[in-house]
């Protein structure tokens, strides 16, 4: 009886699960609609207060939405995940962040009137979790050899199984079996590791040196850091000229709300926008105040040249 309950309420939770993601979809596909009419209305130049409040209303109501979906589908991104549970827990956190970008691309390029959103968003969430494992796990290999070493480490075992498991490995054959060509095979196989930055660069006593001492310092320079400063000071005056939105970007970009500086996918995330468009945004709004920060470079070089006169 225990049992039956049980799968009703499976059922039910299953009925709920994909009601909620169509109706949240379709309220998502209406905002989307009316924030393209709202858009076109202010590039036409009819831009007035109440037509701002009304874009910025839809831009909230869009973002709100997005969160929901988010929040609904969260378990795909867990489940996924679990399949890489025997890792530490540090790294779960890293594979659940990269499911997340995942499924935001998938709720971004999703059509309510396509499959069920479950199955649209299996591929982008795998994606985004397979490239963290690669680069936690295999951060030698580019994208195409990681994707092909399960069918590699496959074909290798089915050749050992022939030759004997302390045979050498035959890379051709290996290949052949994989549906690879050899020069993949090897760097699979044997990917080159940097064992430590400790090992030194040279075998001549006293002039040994370290990698780590050789590495670039990746911190601006005192002269970078100020013009830069100087520069997002002249920015910040002339904000007011940019759209709400290209503000929101620069603002979280450059760090100019005194916060931490986001990357552009943590920003599509906050906007349900997907990096390439906040970088186009971003890429509009620099545009526009390209000469705002010439001009405040050249009175700075004036003020600069006039104290040393």
């Amino acid at each position: 009886m225990e049992t039956v309950q049980q799968a009703v309420g499976d059922r039910t939770a299953a009925v709920n699960y994909h009601t909620c993601n169509r109706e949240l979809f379709t309220l998502r596909k209406e905002l989307l609609e009316q924030l393209g009419a709202l858009r076109a209305m202010v590039n036409d130049g009819e831009s007035d207060a109440r037509l701002e409040l009304a874009l910025r209303r839809a831009e909230s109501e869009l973002e709100d939405v997005t969160r929901r979906i988010m929040d609904l589908n969260l378990g795909l991104v867990r489940k996924y995940v679990a399949l890489f549970a025997s890792r530490s827990n540090e790294h779960v956190e890293d594979l659940e962040s990269a499911g997340k970008i995942g499924l935001l691309r998938a709720i971004c390029s999703y059509d309510p009137d396509r499959a069920p959103f479950s199955r649209w968003a299996f591929k982008p969430i795998q994606r985004e979790v397979l490239r963290a494992v690669r680069d936690i796990d295999h951060p030698n290999l580019n994208p195409g050899d990681f994707e092909k070493r399960p069918a590699i480490l496959a074909a290798k075992q089915a050749y050992l199984e022939v030759a004997g498991p302390d045979a050498p490995v035959n890379y051709a054959d290996v290949a052949r079996r994989a549906g690879v060509s050899e020069a993949q095979v090897r760097r699979v196989l044997l990917p080159p590791r940097l064992e430590t930055l400790h090992t030194p660069a040279s075998d001549q006593g006293e002039d040994e040196v370290a990698w780590e001492e050789r590495l670039v310092d990746p911190s601006p320079s005192t002269e970078d850091t100020v013009l830069r400063r100087f520069n997002l000071r002249g920015i910040g005056r002339d904000l007011p000229k940019l759209e709400s939105r290209e503000r929101f970007v620069l603002a979280r970009r450059f760090g100019l709300d005194g916060e931490p500086e986001e990357s552009l996918r943590a920003i599509g995330e906050r906007l349900g926008l997907s990096g390439e468009r906040v970088r186009q945004i971003e890429r509009k709004a620099l545009a526009k105040l390209a000469e705002t920060i010439a001009g405040t470079s050249s009175d700075a070089s004036g003020r600069l040249a006039g104290r040393a006169g």
